[in-house]
Order: structure tokens, then sequence, then C-alpha cells
């Protein structure tokens, strides 16, 4: 099988299907790709929908451009500036401790980590970077043509070992803290009886859906457990510099009985977010001791709502 043949029968047409059904599963879970935008690109919610409906078109339309034989090298250099601008903002989210589903394909995305949805981009980019050549061109027969590949295939050699081997921030953020008394120095309101869940929302991370739909999962998880002894689970809501501490927990009460959320809920009033390594959502489980046993950033998914549940019941 000539290189030729592989890239014109298999490769092109794979890069056209992979862009046209991500487009087409993202418009059918718009609003969940949206909401995955806000926390990767850092952006408001307006900003967030405009680029996710941009990217869709130019998804569909390099697909489109890869199908269409006069077209070939414009939809795979489009092709190439998506996987790549994918590559680098999913790299962002690895190295920033995120551990959200990129919905990359929509309703039809299995949600698998973000080093390797990144990796798989990496991949992506240089399927397409092959079918921007021109066989027939001679420059890529000789020395000087030989060398851009390796040098593509070097680069992306790197970035994916840098990002295999980036720490992980998110299970065991919080490994450094040992005891409910060093997470909570000096809050005595916040401590009490053990075991105890301890549940610290940024509620910006509840602008994306899924964010959101997993964290009252767990909190259903919790509202169930009475075949055991209910640990003490309260929820500490991230201040707002914006609002009065009474009007954020008037909106938190209301966000509370909205959601069916039955446990008691406060106003972060000690910093912790910014004298603890819980930076973004998270489940805080801690032992009979008040040890802590586990830790766990949102969204975590049905595996990862087990593994707590299991560390409840210790």
């Amino acid at each position: 099988m000539s290189l030729q043949f592989f890239r014109d029968h298999l490769l092109r047409p794979l890069l056209a299907l992979v862009l046209c059904v991500a487009a087409i599963a993202k418009l059918f879970s718009f609003s969940s790709f949206a909401g995955v935008m806000m926390p990767l690109v850092g952006l408001g919610g307006r900003a967030a929908t405009e680029i996710s409906a941009v990217v869709i078109l130019l998804e569909l339309t390099s697909g489109v451009l890869l199908i269409a034989r006069p077209s070939i090298r414009a939809g795979a250099a489009a092709a190439f500036a998506l996987f790549l601008g994918f590559a680098l903002v999913l790299t962002s989210a690895v190295m920033r401790g995120l551990n959200i589903p990129c919905m990359c394909f929509g309703f039809l995305a299995p949600r698998i980590p973000l080093r390797l949805e990144a990796l798989l981009d990496l991949l992506f980019c240089l399927g397409a970077l092959a079918c921007m050549r021109e066989t027939q061109n001679s420059a890529y027969d000789g020395e000087r043509g030989g060398a851009r590949p390796r040098l593509a295939l070097t680069c992306a050699i790197l970035w994916g070992s840098l990002i295999l081997i980036w720490p992980t921030g998110g299970d065991r953020a919080g490994a450094s803290v040992q005891h409910a008394d060093e997470f909570f120095p000096g809050a005595t309101a916040l401590r009490g009886d053990f075991p105890a869940v301890t549940l610290i929302a940024d509620f910006d991370d509840f602008a994306c859906q899924i964010c959101l739909d997993d964290f009252l999962a767990f909190c259903d998880s919790l509202n169930v457990l009475t075949s055991r002894p209910i640990p003490r689970i309260r929820l500490v809501a991230r201040r707002d510099p914006s609002r009065t501490i009474a009007d954020q927990s008037r909106m938190l009460e209301g966000w509370a009985a909205g959601n069916g959320y039955r446990f008691p809920v406060c106003v972060d009033t000690d910093s912790l977010f910014e004298r603890t390594s819980a930076e973004k959502t998270s489940a805080i489980v801690w032992g009979k001791d008040g040890r802590l046993i586990d830790f766990a950033r949102f969204p975590i998914g049905p595996a990862g709502r087990l593994r707590l549940l299991r560390a409840i019941a210790e």
C-alpha cells in the first residue's frame, strides 16, 4: 500500500468523518458543549457560546472541504488549525488541573481523560499535516522535504510526553492536608462530628452543566445513605465579593431548595479556597477521627462517585 493511497483513501476520509461527526454531535448537545467551553477557555457564558458555534461551523466546513477533491489542501489546513487549537486548549486544561470531559464528540463522546483527548488531537494534527503535503511536489522528496515531517513528529512526541508526565492535580489535590483541623484552622463552625463530608463549591463551575449534573448526582447519592450512619455533610460556597454575605446566603439557600439539596449550606468566610489546595468544586471525605481519607474534584463521573461513597462507608 503506497503512502499516497493510504492518505487519499484512508486518512483523508477518516479525518473528514471525525470532523463531520463531531460537529453534528455537538449540535445535538450544544448547551453541554458550550458549558464545557467556559472552564476550558476561561470565558463567560456568551463568549463561550459564540466560540462553540464557530468551532462547530469550522469543523463541518473542514470536513466537507476534505471530501471535495479540489479543496483538499484548504480542508487539511483548516483541520490542522482546528486540531492544533484543540490540543493547545486541552493541554492548558491538563496543566491547570482540570478534570472535565471536553465533549469533543458531543453526546457521542465517551468520558475519557483530557490527557487522552489532547493526545488524540495531536495525532489528528499529524494526519492533517500529512494531507496537506503534495506528493507530486519534488521538494518533499529531497532532504529538506524529509526533514519537515520528522520535525513535526519530533515536536508531537515531545508535546505528548509532556502531557503524559504532567503531574495530576485532581484526585489527591488535598493530600497534603491530613486532618480537618489543618483544613479549617480556626473555623470551628465548620468542624463537627466525624465521619463527615465537606463539599466546597465554586459556583462558577456550575455554569458547566456537566459539572452541575455530576455534583447533584453525588448529592442524590448522599441523600439515600440509609444503610449506614449518615456522615455530617455540609456545603461551603466560595465567597462572592460582589454580594453581601446575607444576599449570597439567601441565594445559596434558594439554590439548595430548588435543587433538592438537603444538607446545611454556608458561605466561605475563612478563604478556604485561597488557603487550601481545593481550588475548584471538590468533595472532601473525613474519617471517624477527622483525618482526610479521600478528595476529589468535580466532575468525577460514576466511578469516582462510587469511590467516594466507599470511602464514606469506611
